[in-house]
């Protein structure tokens, strides 16, 4: 490892080029102010095997120069050394948007980020040095964010493409550390999941019943599927002896495309939901309503083994899954709610029933059961106040024969023997040599000493 110190000057020649090393400044001896210094250092070795050089300048002395040359010697040989390769913020995150996509990003996530990348955090940090990202810089970002109407949901998401896409670069020893942690986010407001009540399900599922979706919502009303999950579904993802399915997949629109990919999660990937009896019978019956489809358009009929489709076997535009959804319930005269929140309708029948926190969080896909907390807590009334007598029955407790039981007293009850905390705190008299009991004092002792 080598490094070295030089000092350069702006001049130029008559062409207006910068003068050459070997060419010597003519104002470099008589004025040792002239220029400034830098610094050159050999860090290694880059990927592809070409030698790595860090050189920065600026400094007004030689000494200043040669200071940080030892500051960076000492990063190096204890391996905290960065070097960003002069990359800029905006030419990192496209570089890292690239092997995100090639690692498998799912495609909803890659439209998310871009769009992140495109409008909102190139235009405002691109042009930085990476290695010179501060988190007065981010702070900056959040505030135009604000300042430009963006709801505190949009702003919280820009910031989380960035911590991400700089704490890669962190791992990669391309900054020393990721400058959007630590920095104030505005906060969201959990809204609280209303889904249908008992009757309500129950008058929509009545009145869809002869409709050719209506085995779908009612599927999802009792497994908790996502939409997405629910058109990518497939007869050889079913198990109706064993009745259970499994959800491998998932049908997404990214602008006009539709594309099917890995479900959500990673937890929710390849998850088993066990079917009950009603959602069994209801799958029966639905096959038996698409053979007769299929049969009907013979070999024009779509080979793609979907559980739910058109009439003639391809797969269902998921918004046009939404849209129907809301036009039958505006028929069945119920309260209006979104498709999704069938799925929360069915987290909190579980819920309803005593099923584990643990255990519908599992079913549901979710990431953690933290979130499964988080958004269905409010439905657990009355679970508390039981946890809480659960408990205490937990503890047995033997009356003993002598306790005292404290009841008011009758007028004139002075039976001898009674303790004389028992007594009323007021009376018409009080005994020889003791005060008149204080109704503040709760001590008997503290009462005669008052």
């Amino acid at each position: 490892m080598t490094g070295s110190t030089f000092r350069r000057c702006p001049c130029r020649d008559d062409d207006g080029r910068p003068l050459r090393q070997d060419i010597r400044c003519a104002l470099f001896a008589p004025a040792k102010g002239h220029g400034s210094w830098y610094y050159r250092l050999d860090v290694g070795r880059t990927q592809d095997g070409r030698r790595a050089e860090e050189r920065k300048g600026g400094f007004r002395t030689q000494k200043e120069a040669a200071q940080k040359l030892a500051e960076k010697v000492a990063e190096v040989t204890r391996g905290e050394h960065r070097d960003d390769g002069r990359l800029t913020v905006g030419e990192w995150l496209n570089s890292w948007l690239v092997d995100k996509v090639a690692d498998g990003m799912r495609p909803t996530t890659e439209r998310s980020y871009r769009a992140h990348i495109r409008e909102h955090l190139i235009p405002r940090l691109g042009r930085y040095r990476l290695s010179e990202l501060r988190p007065a810089h981010v702070d900056a970002l959040l505030r135009e964010l604000r300042a430009a109407g963006k709801g505190a949901t949009t702003i919280r998401r820009v910031h989380a493409t960035l911590r991400s896409a700089l704490a890669t670069a962190k791992r990669r020893r391309l900054v020393s550390y990721n400058a959007a942690e630590d920095v104030d986010l505005p906060a969201v407001p959990r809204s609280r999941v209303k889904p249908w009540e008992v009757t309500e399900l129950a008058a929509f599922l009545d009145a869809v019943a002869g409709h050719r979706l209506g085995a779908l919502y009612e599927l999802m009303a009792f497994t908790g599927l996502r939409r997405g999950e629910a058109c990518a579904l497939r007869w050889s993802d079913i198990d109706l002896e064993r009745s259970v399915l499994h959800v491998r997949r998932q049908l997404v629109q990214v602008g006009h495309q539709l594309i099917e990919g890995p479900p959500k999660t990673h937890s929710g990937e390849d998850r088993r939901v066990d079917l009950g009896e009603r959602a069994v019978g209801v799958l029966l019956a639905h096959r038996l309503e698409q053979d007769a489809e299929r049969a009907a358009w013979g070999d024009a009929y779509a080979g793609g083994g979907l559980v739910f489709a058109r009439e003639d076997g391809t797969r269902l535009h998921p918004e046009l899954v939404t849209k129907t959804f809301a036009r039958l319930a505006r028929q069945a005269g119920v309260r209006p709610v979104r498709l999704h929140d069938l799925r929360h309708g069915q987290a909190s029948l579980m819920l309803a029933a005593g099923v584990d926190m643990a255990v519908v969080s599992k079913r549901l896909g979710h990431s953690s059961i933290t979130l499964t907390s988080d958004l269905y807590s409010h439905l657990l009334e009355g679970v508390g106040r039981a946890a809480a007598n659960a408990g205490e029955g937990m503890v047995p407790r033997a009356q003993r024969p002598d306790a005292p039981i404290l009841r008011p007293s009758a007028a004139g009850d002075d039976a001898p023997g009674s303790p004389a905390w028992a007594d009323p705190q007021v009376r018409d008299g009080a005994p020889s040599g003791t005060r008149t009991p204080n109704p503040l004092i709760k001590s008997q002792l503290l009462c005669q000493l008052s």
